[in-house]
């Protein structure tokens, strides 16, 4: 009998070892010897500390101890973990690893831009493409300011003081977000700033956090394993995505009926719009005062010509206000918690934000050609970017064979063959605070680190900042970010002061789907009206 169990106990360690042949191929080619040996400690700080909560601040105090890039075998695949520029700058731009890894299968919209993969990603991109050029940003200034307006006048009648809650701040900044996304890309006026009564900024907090579960326990992936594992997260995720589809549906039909009674194509019409979409000549309707180029409309005729469904159009609206929703209100909120920790930063600012806009109603209307000429300003945020980096980790896939290029310790160039399937872990958070990249003021907030422009450094590596990816994959929202985070912080600065008693050291970082603070419930800020302006 004994005989018996010892000869299944082999054979199944022999089926299991010819499974993982291709991951464990990859780890000796990668770390050697030291990499074999080093993988049952990894498996090791794997079931202690994959959750949100403690993965970040693990990876953190560990990542010094171990070879980039770094193999680890994880079933009968590989993981790369990455933090170094030259490898990151490979990876971004190979063909092979444009699709999102398993890790982000978890996320609770599965749907659009975000998860498509290869040819269907591609053409998808080239669709969208025309909704995000220059002109079309521009024709959103208007209602940037305007937004921007609405959210001073909630701080000036309810955040002013010497105790607010840094996530009473959390909840402001994703609300009027929120509301600009919806003018944008819906057309649609929610008056999230004023007053959340659907609650749908708190549906889309809570559904980041529950994705955010999911993607670093990737059993909780499997619909199956999520309900009988976590019950009540798989049902509270069901009722909010329900919730999320059902608001975002009822604006795309109502602006699809407003965009058909508009345009009332022939086929031939219809193939011409497609052509002057295209080239970012859509006429705009008579009654759209004010210029602005929906993305929704912009896309409708998509669906007319029958290039899109109205399930992909709403698949896609999702994905754009769930994105920008997210990562737009963090880099805002991060840097606004920055400057209050640096009141000479904060200071210097707010002078050149005088000096820029010498009169209150310049502040009111911001145009954007003034922007362009505030340095400090783009060196504050790029910085902000960099130290607390809205989403801390870069998530990719391999479709299919291909060869990185690596050095060895003596210089020597070697290459190695990454399979198909392989799942990359690019490490933004800490490769953009690492001192042997960023040197000694690496993990401070210090803005004249971009006193060059937006690499900072002529000679740090161009892939040492990626706060939107580069690459094949970039952010296709990168530029609508920089602008609305923009005139928010010129107009908080502006009329407002802000501090707080915590320090960048008393911060406890926790990766959900962007960056967050496991103790933001002990942080308070002290807000005061500006009496200059």
């Amino acid at each position: 009998m004994l005989q018996l169990v010892a000869i299944i106990s082999l054979l199944t360690l022999c089926l299991i070892v010819w499974c993982q042949r291709n991951a464990w191929l990859l780890v000796w080619h990668l770390n050697g010897w030291r990499g074999l040996l080093q993988q049952p400690y990894l498996w090791f700080l794997l079931v202690f500390y994959l959750e949100p909560k403690k993965l970040l601040q693990a990876i953190s105090r560990i990542r010094h101890f171990f070879q980039s890039p770094l193999g680890i075998v994880f079933g009968n695949k590989t993981v790369i973990y990455v933090d170094d520029p030259e490898t990151m700058e490979q990876l971004f731009n190979a063909p092979e690893c444009i699709n999102k890894s398993f890790f982000q299968d978890g996320f609770c919209l599965k749907r659009g831009i975000l998860h498509a993969k290869g040819s269907a990603w591609k053409s998808r991109r080239r669709q969208l493409d025309p909704a995000f050029r220059s002109k079309v940003l521009l024709s959103f200034i208007d209602t940037f300011n305007c937004v921007g307006n609405q959210l001073m006048h909630k701080f000036e009648t309810e955040l002013l003081g010497d105790d607010i809650k840094f996530d009473t701040l959390d909840e402001m900044f994703c609300r009027a977000v929120l509301e600009v996304s919806c003018q944008t890309t819906m057309g649609t006026e929610t008056n999230f700033t004023a007053a959340d009564t659907q609650g749908i900024a708190k549906t889309y907090s809570e559904l980041m956090h529950i994705s955010a579960l999911r993607g670093t326990k990737p059993w909780l992936q499997v619909d199956l394993l999520f309900r009988l594992l976590d019950a009540k997260n798989y049902k509270r995720s069901q009722e909010l995505m329900k919730h999320l589809e059902e608001f975002v549906m009822i604006m795309v039909q109502k602006k699809h009926a407003e965009w058909r009674k508009k345009y009332q194509n022939t086929p031939a019409e219809a193939q011409e719009n497609t052509e002057a979409y295209n080239n970012n000549d859509i006429k705009m309707p008579e009654d759209n005062k004010n210029g602005r180029r929906i993305f929704i409309e912009q896309i409708f005729h998509m669906v007319d010509t029958g290039e899109l469904r109205m399930e992909d159009v709403i698949d896609e609206a999702l994905s754009m206000l769930m994105v920008s929703f997210e990562t737009i209100s963090t880099s805002v909120l991060v840097t606004v918690l920055l400057l209050g920790m640096h009141k000479d930063i904060q200071r210097k600012l707010r002078e050149e934000i005088m000096v820029t806009f010498p009169l209150k109603s310049q502040i009111i209307n911001i145009e954007p050609t003034k922007l362009l000429q505030m340095k400090y300003l783009d060196a504050i945020i790029l910085e902000a970017l960099r130290l607390l980096t809205t989403v801390p980790f870069n998530m990719r896939s391999v479709s299919k064979d291909f060869y990185l290029q690596l050095k060895t310790s003596c210089n020597i160039k070697r290459r190695v063959k990454v399979p198909k399937d392989t799942a990359i872990v690019l490490d933004v958070f800490n490769m953009q605070r690492d001192p042997k990249i960023w040197g000694e003021h690496a993990q401070e907030f210090h803005p004249e680190h971009f006193a060059a422009g937006t690499t900072g450094s002529f000679e740090r590596h161009p892939y040492a900042f990626v706060p939107f990816a580069k690459g094949l994959r970039y952010c296709i929202g990168s530029r609508y970010s920089m602008y609305l985070a923009k005139i928010f912080l010129v107009k908080l600065i502006y009329n407002f002061e802000f501090s707080t008693p915590t320090k960048l050291s008393d911060l406890i970082f926790v990766n959900g789907i962007s960056l967050k603070f496991d103790n933001s419930e002990n942080i308070v800020l002290e807000i005061k009206k500006n009496n200059n302006a």
